[in-house]
């Protein structure tokens, strides 16, 4: 005749919890990354040429050229926005 558990002996076990909950407990909650903002350099634009000349008058015919200081104030510009 095969052994059976008595009731102390159930009692005794320890419980083990199987199924979702324990899954949602242990596992950690990932933050969804934000979406990345684009420049749109067509609204700024009027300021773009404002910091453009200003950069120009510093330079007063100095090393460089309108295209670069154009290009670095759009930097500029751009990275009071995404700053």
């Amino acid at each position: 005749m095969p052994k059976t558990q008595t009731a102390t002996a159930l009692a005794t076990e320890p419980k083990t919890h199987h199924g979702a909950t324990a899954t949602r407990e242990t596992s950690p909650v990932l933050p969804v990354p934000l979406p990345i903002p684009e420049f749109d350099t067509a609204a700024h634009r009027k300021e773009i040429a404002q910091v453009a000349y200003r950069l120009w008058l510093e330079r007063a015919d100095g090393p460089g050229s309108p295209e670069q200081d154009w290009l670095q104030a759009e930097a500029e510009v751009r990275a009071r926005y995404m700053s």
